[in-house]
C-alpha cells in the first residue's frame, strides 16, 4: 500500500465516523422528537408572569408600592 492510498483510506474512515455520527445524531432526535420534557414544562408555568389588574389609587398612582418585593427600590429612587 503506498502513501497516497493510505492518505485516500485515512479519508474515507474520517468521512465513514462522521456519517456515523450524524447519522446517530439524527436518530436520537427522530426517536426523542415526539416526547415532552416534564422539567420544562414546570420551569415554564413558574416562569410566566402572572399578570394582576392594577388596581388606581385616589391619588393617581398604582398599587406598586404595595405590590414592590423588599428588595426592589422604589421606581423614582433617582429623584432625591
Amino acid at each position: 500500500m503506498s502513501a497516497e492510498d493510505t492518505l485516500a483510506v485515512c479519508m474515507l474512515a474520517i468521512l465513514a465516523v462522521a456519517g456515523v455520527t450524524l447519522m446517530t445524531i439524527l436518530c436520537s432526535l427522530m426517536k426523542n422528537a415526539g416526547k415532552r420534557d416534564e422539567l420544562a414544562e414546570l420551569l415554564n408555568e413558574e416562569t410566566e408572569p402572572h399578570e394582576e389588574p392594577r388596581e388606581e389609587t385616589a391619588g393617581g398612582e398604582s398599587s406598586e408600592e404595595e405590590s414592590r418585593e423588599p428588595w426592589e427600590k422604589d421606581s423614582e429612587w433617582w429623584k432625591g
